[in-house]
């Protein structure tokens, strides 16, 4: 893929002006409640997530050539999930090794059936992406409960208001079309007469403020687990009074949590819910079988996926990656720790990661044991040096931190990529983890080059 241009950013204002927007953008989230779950003394505790007022921007044209790589990469991530819950070609093909399949977590016999081979079954999909020496490379996949998305929206609104000014000048385009797209992809998968709705673990779950925002978006029920009634015949919403027909269900559970009968180590969500979507009468997005998709190891295969599925060479590019149940790959990644990332294979949030340039040797004598007990529950990638951002500091000045970008796309008959997705800060200046639980913070994403906005 081409080289992008640098972002640019807002002319830097004086220090006190910066220490202003720093202190309006502060209040707006919490104002707001705009809230992310951080663990606080081992409970999960609701905090403003932190909002960087300083928007990364980019030019419509480069945007629409990384819309199109993104596109291409999600088109064949669907394929790959319907091919191995089907006729598993690219496995007897070995184009990827059928025990990175056979062995996983995340591939859910339960969920096999004709409901798993029909497309799509992606819905929303959420792809990490960081820029290195200009360069756009593919960090990581997000296929079961890609999260994030309304806080970008959040952080728009807040653009908007305390920004007008500049983004009068700078014109991004538009990303209230998401609620829309989503609601009219929900209804396209719905089954039957009934309603939409939007299963959420509770208040207990870190996003648990994104579940609100979009329920009260696509202008449907707010629904727990204990709420569902499912079938063979379908599901049922129930508030207490009355019943009602359910035709879809955004979820936002990992799927080895939907059926606690389908899935017994589980004790929550909804029984015989796979049961009803196995049957083709109720619509789940994502579809239970995406996680097969989401695990790490699986994301060194996806350019042999574009290829196999597409007949195209991958639009978007993506660092090496080390499977570590090959011996080569092992020893190489061993002999290189302080250099590596080290990541679980099914994990996610930023759960486990390790990385060698910054970890102490414990640390890394730590990684190396686990790494040489359970070789296949991880993969190392090389550390990149990612592009960092100015973010405002509460003084008025700015400090540059890592950042990466998470792009939503949704997928259907016609895919669309949400126009600038969810900039992610890391905490401080000397942290590598650009994560939401691990502290760090967002920034708006201006795509601009139109006349609509905001």
């Amino acid at each position: 893929m081409a080289m992008l241009a640098p972002s640019a950013h807002p002319p830097v204002r004086s220090t006190a002006d910066a220490a202003g927007l720093a202190e309006r953008a502060t209040a707006w989230f919490a104002d707001h409640a705009v809230d992310f779950g951080v663990f606080d003394g081992g409970a999960l505790v609701q905090r403003p997530i932190p909002f960087d007022p300083l928007p990364r921007r980019l030019a419509r044209a480069h945007w629409e050539e990384l819309a199109r790589g993104l596109t291409q990469r999600v088109v064949a991530l669907d394929c790959f999930v319907r091919d191995v819950y089907g006729e598993q070609r690219i496995l007897g093909d070995r184009i990827l090794p059928r025990e990175l399949v056979a062995a996983s977590s995340s591939f859910l016999r339960a969920a096999a059936g004709p409901a798993a081979r029909t497309g799509p079954q992606v819905c929303v999909a959420g792809i990490d992406l960081v820029r290195v020496s200009g360069r756009w490379l593919v960090l990581e996949d997000n296929l079961r409960v890609p999260s994030g998305v309304a806080y970008s929206l959040a952080a728009r609104r807040a653009s908007v208001e305390l920004l007008p000014a500049e983004m009068a000048a700078a014109r991004p385009i538009s990303v209230a079309e998401y609620p829309r797209r989503l609601a009219a992809e929900l209804a396209r998968r719905g089954a039957g007469e009934g309603t939409p709705v939007l299963l959420t673990p509770g208040p207990a779950n870190a996003a648990y403020y994104e579940h609100r925002e979009l329920a009260r978006l696509l202008r449907v029920p707010l629904v727990t687990g204990d709420q569902l009634i499912a079938s063979h015949r379908g599901c049922w919403w129930t508030d207490g009074t009355t019943t009602r027909p359910v035709s879809a269900i955004y979820h936002r559970y990992s799927p080895e949590y939907l059926d606690p009968v389908a899935t017994p180590e589980t004790v929550i969500g909804s029984p015989f819910l796979l049961t009803a979507w196995r049957n083709g009468a109720v619509g789940l997005a994502n579809a239970p079988t995406c996680g097969v998709a989401d695990n790490k190891a699986v994301f060194a295969y996806v350019p042999g996926m574009i290829r196999y599925y597409l007949g195209e060479e991958p639009l978007l590019q993506q660092p090496p990656t080390f499977t570590l149940g090959s011996r080569s790959h092992l020893r190489t990644a061993l002999a290189r720790v302080d250099e590596m990332v080290f990541k679980p294979v099914g994990e996610s949030g930023g759960k486990g990661i390790m990385f060698g340039p910054s970890a102490r040797p414990q640390e890394r004598d730590r990684i190396r044991r686990q790494v040489e007990a359970n070789p296949t529950g991880y993969v190392a990638q090389p550390a990149l040096e990612v592009e960092t951002l100015p973010c405002v500091q509460p003084d008025g000045t700015t400090e540059m931190r890592r950042a990466d970008l998470r792009a939503f796309v949704i997928h259907g008959d016609d895919p669309w990529v949400m126009p600038g997705g969810l900039t992610r800060v890391a905490p401080s200046a000397d942290c590598w983890l650009v994560n939401s639980s691990a502290g760090g913070g967002v920034k708006d994403t201006w795509i601009e080059g139109v006349d609509a906005w905001p």
